[in-house]
């Protein structure tokens, strides 16, 4: 097969892994106010500001703020001024919060769990060291941009 073949087939492949509902709820998990809601339930115990938020996930303050605001009307989180530094607002995840974001990493769970199921250990194994090192060669820039 020529290397041009191969490098279709590959993104063809690829295409087709992330057409699938699990890759759209993973993507949907780690971006926006899906992101915000994993990282307090994470830090559930550390008292979190919206600047921490804004450091801590890579996404600008304006951003924060915007997903903030959202998850206060639909009433996942709340804020409340810090108890050490009253100039400060604290986050914290709501029951309903807590509730949303780990039905999403169970359904998530369930998905990666029947592909170990699926593939078995060996072949789990193989496909981690294969992402591994793809994820070394891309970023060692030895693609051509």
């Amino acid at each position: 097969m020529k290397d041009y073949e191969l490098r279709d087939e590959l993104r063809e492949s690829v295409n087709r892994i992330y057409d699938m509902e699990l890759f759209s709820s993973l993507t949907e998990l780690v971006q926006g106010e899906n992101h915000v809601l994993q990282y307090l339930v994470q830090h559930r115990d550390d008292e979190i500001n919206p600047s921490l938020l804004s450091d801590h996930l890579h996404v600008s303050r304006s951003r924060i703020t915007a997903a903030l605001t959202g998850l206060r009307k639909k009433g996942y989180v709340t804020m409340e001024m810090s108890e050490h530094d009253r100039r400060r607002m604290c986050v914290r995840l709501t029951v309903d919060g807590e509730s949303l974001i780990k039905q999403k990493q169970q359904r998530i769970e369930g998905y990666f769990e029947a592909l170990v199921v699926g593939l078995g250990e060996k072949n789990v194994k193989d496909f981690i060291r294969l992402i591994e090192l793809s994820l070394s060669i891309m970023n060692a820039g030895s693609i051509e941009k």
